[in-house]
């Protein structure tokens, strides 16, 4: 929810965010209320923009490791908890910058499910 709460650094720098959902459009709409968000979304339940952008998964062994029960700990500790998930908890995620003439300028692919860029970082990359 890091994106919501700088949602007008990133407006104000001439950018708008848009977020894919794995989830129906129903669970996605519900996920929206929910956090109150208000920048559109994309429902993809079948995944196509994942597959377009070649978004991987996280292997299964790496679920359920210290490291990533710590990561998830910390993260819910600071109020980044989403709730139950829907779809493959494998999915990973990621951040891209498109231009307006759809050249892709930033791209952050996870290598797990904490990885998150920072706003910083991805505000750095804006033209």
């Amino acid at each position: 929810m890091q994106l919501h709460r700088n949602k007008a650094r990133f407006y104000d720098a001439g950018a708008r965010i848009v977020m894919v959902s794995m989830g129906s459009v129903d669970e996605t709409a519900a996920f929206k209320n929910k956090f109150d968000l208000s920048f559109p979304m994309v429902s993809d339940p079948d995944r196509e923009l994942y597959n377009s952008f070649q978004i991987g998964f996280m292997a299964v062994t790496s679920i359920f490791t210290p490291k990533m029960a710590l990561r998830t700990a910390s993260a819910l500790a600071k109020g980044h908890g989403v709730g139950i998930p829907h779809g493959d908890v494998r999915q990973l995620s990621a951040v891209f910058i498109v231009e307006t003439n759809g050249v892709i300028s930033y791209s952050h692919y996870a290598r797990d499910a904490a990885d998150n860029p920072r706003p910083e970082q991805i505000m750095d990359h804006l033209v």
